[in-house]
């Protein structure tokens, strides 16, 4: 068995972030207990992959931060955390089964099944089978959320995340 090959791309983006927009919450809870929650990324941006062959997508790490810009003079903010939706076009592995109902109402056909929610806490995502015929890489949504905002209404943030995508050829 061979071993797994890599690749890799990164983003570098700035962007202010509002309470215009819908894309950002806002609230103080006492004397300089300033809170937010933030989403971004809407549109998606997507990693078509090419070549001679299709790969097969083991794992996924995300490596970086997101925070405000250093030199900035309005918008500041502390980001606590942060998560980017991450998935892979392709054949996910999925063994046969059947869903009791309950309270996380569990759906296997749902398109969302192969989004992962990597950041900073959780930076990685690994697959024993993996996703095979892999055609794109979708780098969606970003949430984050902080304290400490400098300026009502808006937030200044800086993203400078390096995705690792872990493959083989298919049929190696």
């Amino acid at each position: 068995m061979d071993c797994l090959r890599s690749f890799s791309f990164s983003t570098n983006r700035i962007a202010t972030i509002t309470t215009a927009s819908g894309d950002l919450k806002q609230w103080t809870t006492g004397v300089g207990d300033n809170y937010w929650q933030a989403y971004a990324g809407i549109p998606n941006s997507v990693y078509n992959i090419q070549g001679f062959k299709n790969i097969e997508v083991y794992g996924i790490d995300v490596l970086g931060t997101i925070q405000t810009q250093a030199n900035i003079g309005i918008d500041g903010n502390i980001v606590s955390d942060w998560t980017i939706d991450v998935s892979v076009n392709g054949q996910q592995p999925l063994v046969g089964g059947t869903v009791v109902a309950g309270y996380y109402n569990i759906d296997t056909t749902l398109p969302d099944n192969n989004i992962f929610a990597l950041g900073k806490y959780t930076n990685s995502v690994k697959f024993a089978s993996p996703i095979i015929s892999a055609t794109s890489i979708v780098i969606g949504q970003t949430r984050a959320q902080g304290y400490g905002w400098q300026t009502i209404g808006s937030i200044n943030l800086f993203w400078k995340v390096n995705f690792v995508v872990y493959y083989k050829f298919e049929g190696e």
